[in-house]
């Protein structure tokens, strides 16, 4: 490859600012240079170039330059019957496309028989149905099918009874093989891509009416570069999903991020992808967009700038904060961010996350919380706020500006600013339009002042500019304007959101029902050194073990880091050493013991980007001290049943609650249950009929001891931390039933920690600050 720029790359900083990246060649539906600013090799396959072609500032859809401007919306993590409410506030916010990744392991949780059996696939259905109500909003669309996605979900995407697999008999690298070119994973793959991309191929753009939206790009693989592979084995596997891809159908452009490999090859397989950055800077934007895109830009000279993942907020964690109360991603920050992107040139821009949603039931990713919330502009429960009306008026900004942004260059400026730390950048569109960008990297204080600006053909230019904290604006000057005190301002700001205040109060849970879970009457033994995988146990919740033992003997459990174990013997709760590293749980049983009872509360799966290339294992790894007398048995559940098939029954009001039952008060100081492996708790309430023209999400506001699970009328709201962050767990209204004499039931599993196990607080609340006038 041959890389000549006619031209300096200047950046200048301090009191003049970063002006932009030098201008570069444009490249043709057919590939040849149309400037002539740097020379590369064999040019872009375009299938299909008078639907869908770029070159190195945009992409051309139906022969229109277009500046993409998306979001992340995962249809999987929201309920279906609330995805028009969530496109609608997309439209409304200015998008013109939509993001999602598929979840290969949310489509195919059982193992089929081989590669070429289909009858376990499940769900592509609703892919389909999300698919087609994107377009219907107008929306062209941007498809991620993995097989890794990362996304903080379980296990990463793959599929639960493939990373059991752990290796196959004859590995062909000693590092591992998911995620490589090993021949058994790339069959795996293979099947996976033969499903899902014919759903995907028949909503291409490539496929629809002229001028009409679909799938505009396709994914392989994700932040590849994470991954510890050489670089011939991920060239391997890129190319190997490339062609099952293009087997399946697929022919639009394909995309990858953060996959170096990509980037400036000559092999033709590779040249039908373009690579994309991610960033989740915080605050440090400037060094980390003004390092990264300018590099992508060298590395990659005849491809449009696109970032796949711009931060629209960040994930929570177990015992970390929620993603509101993290700094750095607040209202002014997704701004400045955004316009420093588009500032350096960028004209696909996805937010991840655009609308967050909910890890239901044991979705999330190892130690991640029930709420993804995200602080995304589209929050978890569909409400928007400040952050929502930033990225509107940036919408409003792309409608208005976006054909002249789409292939605007970098003017090559001196600028002086009354604040050091304010900076100032042009960019010239063709019909002479300037934007001239002027941020601060101050997220302490506000700034205000005067900004002397000099073009290199002699132009000059004043104006006074007032920016927040960490402000971001751009003066739009149309053409022939030299006057910049008739510019105008952008983005310009949303229109304020009236919220309606006559709003239901809390409904207060004063008092619930709490049952002691029945030890199983069933058990299935295991073979010396099987593991519960073997049987198809692979999910993340509870596990029975029955573990026989020598009278007074230690047993040490070894799991997954950060695991959790409660055991038990002659129906008493055992103390026990936890080793440092969290990975293994010593249990002394009384002298006339004979067996130990362990619960296995499993936190999830990883989801990388390291660490998946081995695949994984479920259950509890060893149980050293156990007798060889008699085997291992595990359940899933106790005698009432598996524990998530309880919980949805108990929701649902199809299990009795008898004398076994006890009522018990819901407060601060509430005495822990009685001691046993796992505890049950089921409340009642009811919801006011719900007024025309008003809407307000309702959450559970839920205190208690103990790790668990979280049921509602029947399904599998997630999990339940006691060191949190989570305590509020919004509820799908599409969930909830509403008025007088309607019931809703919730269901609790609960294991004990160090302080037992009890519910402290349980209110249903509506979240008036999100309330909205429909």
């Amino acid at each position: 490859m041959t890389f000549n720029i006619n031209r300096r790359e200047f950046l200048k900083h301090g009191g003049l600012a970063l002006a932009g990246v030098a201008a570069f060649r444009s490249f043709g539906a057919n590939g040849r240079e149309e400037n002539g600013l740097f020379n590369i090799g064999a040019a872009r396959p375009f299938p299909h170039p008078e639907r869908i072609r770029y070159d190195a500032q945009c992409l051309t859809i139906h022969g229109q330059d277009t500046f993409i401007y998306s979001g992340a919306f995962h249809y999987f993590r929201c309920p279906k019957e609330l995805w028009r409410d969530r496109f609608q506030k997309i439209k409304d916010a200015g998008f013109n496309t939509v993001e999602t990744y598929t979840p290969w392991n949310w489509h195919e949780r059982e193992m089929p028989n081989a590669p070429d059996d289909f009858s376990k696939i499940t769900r592509l259905q609703d892919l389909e149905d999300w698919l087609a109500m994107a377009e219907e909003f107008g929306f062209n669309i941007i498809v991620r099918p993995g097989p890794y996605i990362c996304a903080e979900w379980d296990n990463g995407g793959f599929p639960l009874w493939l990373s059991a697999l752990k290796t196959p008999a004859r590995p062909l690298h000693p590092d591992g093989w998911m995620r490589s070119d090993d021949p058994v994973f790339l069959m795996w793959t293979k099947h996976w891509f033969d499903a899902v991309c014919p759903i995907i191929t028949k909503h291409q753009i490539t496929r629809q009416a002229p001028g009409k939206p679909g799938v505009i790009l396709v994914q392989v693989e994700n932040e590849y570069d994470a991954a510890k592979f050489s670089d011939e084995i991920k060239v391997n596997q890129i190319k190997a999903l490339a062609q099952f891809a293009s087997a399946g159908g697929i022919d639009v452009p394909l995309i990858t991020c953060w996959t170096k490999q990509v980037r400036g090859s000559t092999d033709p397989v590779l040249r039908r992808i373009f690579d994309c950055c991610n960033f989740y800077p915080r605050w440090n934007v400037s060094k980390e967009l003004g390092t990264q895109i300018p590099k992508l830009r060298r590395e990659q000279p005849d491809a449009l700038l696109a970032t796949t993942e711009l931060q629209g907020g960040w994930l929570s964690v177990v015992g970390g904060k929620l993603s509101d109360q993290q700094a750095g991603i607040n209202a002014a920050q997704i701004q400045n961010l955004t316009l420093f992107a588009w500032q350096l040139g960028e004209t696909l821009t996805n937010y991840y996350m655009l609308f967050g949603g909910t890890n239901f039931d044991d979705w999330g990713g190892y130690n991640i919380t029930t709420t993804y919330d995200y602080n995304a502009p589209i929050r978890e429960h569909g409400g928007v706020d400040e952050r929502y009306q930033r990225v509107r008026a940036l919408g409003q900004m792309i409608r208005e500006h976006g054909d002249s942004l789409v292939r605007s260059r970098p003017a090559e400026i001196e600028a002086k600013t009354t604040d050091n730390d304010v900076t100032i950048a042009e960019r010239r569109a063709s019909d002479g339009s300037r934007y001239f960008f002027v941020r601060t990297d101050n997220h302490s204080a506000p700034r205000a002042g005067v900004a002397q600006v000099k073009e290199k053909n002699g132009a000059e230019f004043s104006f006074d500019y007032q920016l927040e904290p960490f402000g971001s604006l751009v003066l739009h000057l149309p053409p022939g304007e030299t006057d910049a005190r008739k510019g105008q301002w952008l983005p310009k700001p949303a229109p304020v959101i009236k919220r309606p205040i006559d709003l239901p109060a809390p409904v207060v849970i004063h008092e619930v029902q709490r049952l002691a879970d029945p030890l199983p009457s069933t058990w299935t033994p295991l073979a010396n050194n099987e593991l519960i995988e073997a049987h198809g146990v692979l999910d993340s919740h509870f596990v029975y073990y029955k573990i026989p033992v020598n009278s007074g003997a230690a047993v040490t459990l070894e799991v997954q880091p950060k695991d959790g174990v409660v055991g038990c013997a002659d129906g008493k709760i055992l103390p026990v050493v936890v080793s440092k590293d969290q990975k293994t749980f010593t249990f002394t049983l009384p002298p006339d013991a004979k067996e130990l009872i362990a619960l296995h509360d499993k936190h999830g799966h990883r989801n990388g980007p390291k660490g998946m290339e081995t695949g994984g294992t479920y259950g509890i790894l060893s149980f050293e001290g156990a007798s060889k007398d008699a085997p291992i048995r595990f359940a899933e559940g106790g005698s009432l049943g598996k524990e998530r098939e309880v919980g949805e029954a108990l929701s649902r009001a199809e299990l009795p609650t008898g004398d076994r039952w006890n009522s018990v008060p819901v407060r601060q100081n509430a005495a822990p249950a009685p001691e046993t492996l796992l505890t049950w708790y089921r409340m009642q309430f009811e919801l006011p009929a719900q007024k025309p023209g008003v809407w307000v999400p309702w959450h559970l506001h839920l205190e208690a001891n103990g790790n668990g699970f979280i049921y509602v009328n029947g399904r599998c709201l997630g999990r339940y931390w006691q060191i949190g962050p989570q305590r509020d767990f919004y509820i799908p209204e599409t969930w909830l039933h509403f008025g007088a004499g309607k019931t809703n039931i919730i269901a609790l599993s609960l294991r004990p920690l160090d302080k037992g196990v009890c519910v402290q607080a349980a209110q249903i609340v509506p979240d008036a600050a999100f309330a909205e006038f429909r």
